[in-house]
């Protein structure tokens, strides 16, 4: 039986200057739940310019970097004493660009989940992940949950995303671990205590015209039915397998609520994210070349593009960030 991520043992929260820490908050909430371990890390990123800076203050560049780490160091310190006086933790400030150097810091101390504030780029009403989320998303190899300045760090309504068309894929056994793994993942940061976990399949029938086109039968339209319901027939036996399978690891809580609509991915979920009030959306992302039926690259990028909610995005048992490859 394939399982899923397991509990936290080691978070990492990027750490942010705004007043509201709700990156922080988050983490700390899952932490003391499951027990893990808590990590912050700031970035520094040096100017294009760094050198035109040096030369006009009259400063050495590396003089200028060690004093902006300083700066950074005491301004997260600030935050984190102010968010959670009576906690110390353990503070990284990294120089570089900030998506490596939170890769980096994952695989060099065996964090196995991060929390981050979103970037949106754009306004309120369109929430679309900044560079630094983007590459996170797509790369960095252990979970990584994107929230919103206004978002609850105990989610109530999760929305979790899945891809039944098992017999369809080039690679179903990993398919369906990810499956597992994207309703686990759900499961575990689902905080409040009536928290619930709907359980998303966006599917359709392709060959529906086809069979319209090419019966050979009297009546085309029965022949279509048939082939309709038989697929969603399918979808349910894979539902209710997966959802057994879940309800096995985790006991009666949270409550898993199955929900198949019938359309593409890019819109079901995010229509049934608004639908539902989801507080997060958590689904796959980032599969291996050659796997058929899992959110990769472009679709991905534009589901999440379209929700205005926090994201959770899970990947493959396995996969490996082309950022540490060597």
């Amino acid at each position: 039986m394939t399982t899923g991520p397991g509990k936290p043992r080691k978070i990492l929260v990027v750490a942010d200057t705004s007043e509201v820490q709700i990156a922080l908050q988050s983490a700390l909430t899952l932490a003391e739940r499951h027990g893990a371990s808590l990590e912050v890390i700031a970035c520094v990123d040096p100017p294009r310019d760094l050198s035109i800076l040096s030369r006009l203050s009259g400063e050495d560049p590396d003089r200028l970097i060690e004093e902006a780490v300083e700066h950074t160091r005491k301004e997260i310190r600030a935050r984190l004493d102010a968010t959670a006086p009576d906690r110390r933790f353990n503070l990284s400030v990294a120089v570089g660009k900030a998506y490596l150097e939170i890769i980096r810091h994952v695989a060099r101390t065996e964090c196995d989940f991060v929390v981050k504030k979103a970037e949106p780029l754009s306004g309120i009403d369109r929430f679309l992940f900044a560079s630094t989320d983007q590459h996170l998303l797509r790369k960095c190899p252990c979970p990584v949950w994107l929230q919103t300045p206004t978002a609850s760090s105990a989610p109530r309504r999760i929305l979790a995303a899945v891809d039944l068309d098992i017999r369809d894929a080039a690679e179903p056994e990993t398919l369906a671990a990810l499956n597992r793994r994207v309703v686990d993942a759900a499961c575990m940061v689902a905080g409040a205590p009536d928290a619930e976990v709907i359980v998303l399949h966006a599917w359709d029938a392709i060959g529906e015209g086809m069979i319209w086109t090419f019966s050979g039968g009297s009546d085309p339209r029965m022949s279509a039915d048939r082939y309709v319901n038989e697929i969603l027939d399918t979808r349910h036996e894979a539902m209710n397998r997966l959802l057994a399978q879940v309800r096995t690891g985790i006991g009666p809580e949270p409550r898993l609520v199955p929900r198949l609509v019938r359309g593409a991915p890019e819109t079901i979920i995010h229509e049934q994210s608004r639908q539902v009030a989801a507080d997060l959306v958590v689904m796959g992302t980032v599969a291996r070349t050659g796997l058929s039926g899992v959110f990769i690259g472009n679709t991905a990028e534009n589901i999440i593009n379209s929700l205005d909610c926090p994201i959770l995005a899970v990947k493959p048992e396995g996969f490996a960030s082309p950022l540490l490859a060597g």
